[in-house]
């Protein structure tokens, strides 16, 4: 592990989000003499996320360098399939990849920050800029003072909606159903075909996406793995609205908690997939006993620091989830605003600094998950759009680039 080095009297940062964006910049500014407290909303430990993420050498770089190591990471994939709607292999692509999980990677940062800096049950209300840094009022009537503010709380940021109100999470026109299947509920003939492999399949203005991870408790032995399941499906805004009505009959804004999903949405979902899906796929979904789906939005921001305010992950730009790089960019920003802090003594140029590096990367990010995206067929404004939905019909196109960070090099 490299650390940063910063030759600088102690200074203070306030955390806000204790997922990977706070946990990473928690770990990465400790490295260079600061004090670093991350306040987390929940009044308990955020765990038992069992949601899949595709590890990129960015992100083994991230969890490397913060100190949270890489031991254990997940499941081994050495190749993608492409299937169709019997389930025959149509395709096939060498690719060696790990996959782990948001619980994995939740454990590996948190360990990386001591008990007494990681507090629960705060819930961020306002920030007011002064001339020495920040005050931090919590809803639950604590106040704290700093030298920064950062924002590390997710697409739905309570930092930037009071920070930077008028930019807003953008719905791409689709979502995903999706959950994890324990390996060992699935069928012998799914654990044989799909199970081992990162595999497609393509039907028009859709996608269904599998792969092996860790089951419980970051449980890598076979028969003790889970299978993370998303199937991406196409609707307008009107009935996404309509899907965001719970059980109970309350109206979300932009997404249902899974406990809430009405049963009448989940029973249609599983009558199309006796239609539509092939037998391994519909299979996993069989074995899923609560299916939730999560609504695709995207935004960039056109500066991700305000004052003394820096916003790290997808609190900063969110990207769809076609390239799976939303922690590993989580990682660069955090290691990123950390080395900015530690090569100047000024702490607002050293914030510009940050500012000018990691927002056009943001930006960069989102813009191709939208290219991705096309290949579902929604919203083709250009021919530049029309053109890449074209090459995405091909699924060799897609082995190709979904889940790999190509968008680095073009």
């Amino acid at each position: 592990m490299s650390a940063l080095r910063g030759g600088r009297n102690r200074r203070r940062a306030v955390i806000i989000g204790g997922s990977m964006s706070g946990l990473f910049t928690a770990a990465f500014l400790r490295q260079i003499g600061w004090d670093a407290d991350v306040y987390e909303r929940s009044t308990v430990e955020l765990v038992g996320r069992g949601a899949g993420i595709t590890a990129h050498p960015e992100l083994f770089d991230a969890l490397e360098r913060s100190g949270a190591g890489t031991k254990d990471l997940g499941v081994e994939v050495k190749k993608r399939i492409a299937i169709d709607r019997k389930g025959r292999v149509i395709g096939e692509k060498p690719l060696w990849q790990v996959l782990t999980s948001w619980d994995r990677l939740q454990r590996l940062l948190r360990a990386t920050i001591p008990n007494e800096n990681y507090h629960l049950g705060h819930t961020f209300e306002r920030v007011d800029l002064e001339d020495s840094g920040v005050r931090v009022k919590f809803a639950e009537g604590q106040v704290e003072h700093a030298d920064i503010l950062v924002g590390g709380d997710g697409i739905r940021s309570g930092v930037r909606a009071f920070i930077a109100p008028d930019v807003q999470p953008i719905y791409s026109g689709y979502y995903i159903w999706r959950g994890a299947p324990n390996e060992t509920d699935l069928a012998p003939q799914t654990l044989a075909s799909i199970f081992p492999h990162f595999t497609f399949y393509l039907p028009e203005r859709q996608q269904v996406i599998g792969y092996p991870i860790a089951g419980l408790d970051n449980d890598l032995r076979p028969g003790h793995r889970r299978y993370n399941f998303i199937w991406y499906r196409v609707a307008d805004a009107r009935t996404l609205k309509e899907m965001c009505v719970d059980e109970n009959g309350h109206q979300h804004e932009r997404s249902v908690p899974p406990p809430l999903i009405r049963k009448d949405l989940i029973a249609v979902m599983r009558a199309d997939a006796e239609q539509e899906l092939p037998p391994a796929f519909l299979d996993a979904l069989n074995k899923i006993e609560r299916p939730f789906f999560t609504p695709i939005y995207d935004f960039t921001a056109p500066r991700i620091v305000f004052g003394r305010v820096a916003m790290i992950g997808d609190a900063a730009s969110n990207a769809r989830p076609h390239m799976g790089f939303g922690v590993s960019k989580a990682g660069g920003d955090a290691h990123a605003l950390a080395r900015a802090l530690a090569a100047y003594d000024d702490i607002d140029t050293a914030l510009d600094a940050y500012n000018a590096e990691r927002q056009p990367i943001g930006e960069r990010i989102v813009l191709h998950g939208r290219k991705l995206g096309t290949h579902l067929g929604v919203d083709l404004k250009t021919d530049a759009d029309r053109s890449m939905w074209k090459l995405l019909q091909d699924y060799r196109a897609m082995m190709d680039w979904i889940a790999v960070p190509n968008f680095l090099v073009t």
